[in-house]
């Protein structure tokens, strides 16, 4: 199932992401890597996600939100088109 993504860029360039994925994996694999950077599912970073906790809100939802350190906002969602 192809999904679509928006990253939020708040460097001051203002270049957000939104582009599509073949599948949720791939998608994650943008986000979620061994290099130590924590996300989380509030903006405030109090509460971290995992990448399973972000596939299994994805499974319910068919979307999933969640930030990196910087307080930046990703989105990924299944794409409605056929």
């Amino acid at each position: 199932m192809r999904v679509i993504v928006f990253a939020q860029d708040q460097s001051g360039r203002r270049d957000h992401g939104h582009y599509t994925k073949p599948d949720l994996a791939s998608a994650l694999d943008l986000f979620f890597s061994p290099d130590g950077s924590k996300l989380f599912l509030d903006v405030d970073g109090a509460d971290e996600i995992t990448r399973e906790d972000a596939e299994a809100a994805f499974v319910i939802d068919r979307q999933v939100t969640f930030y990196n350190e910087d307080g930046e906002q990703t989105v990924i969602s299944a794409d409605p088109s056929p």
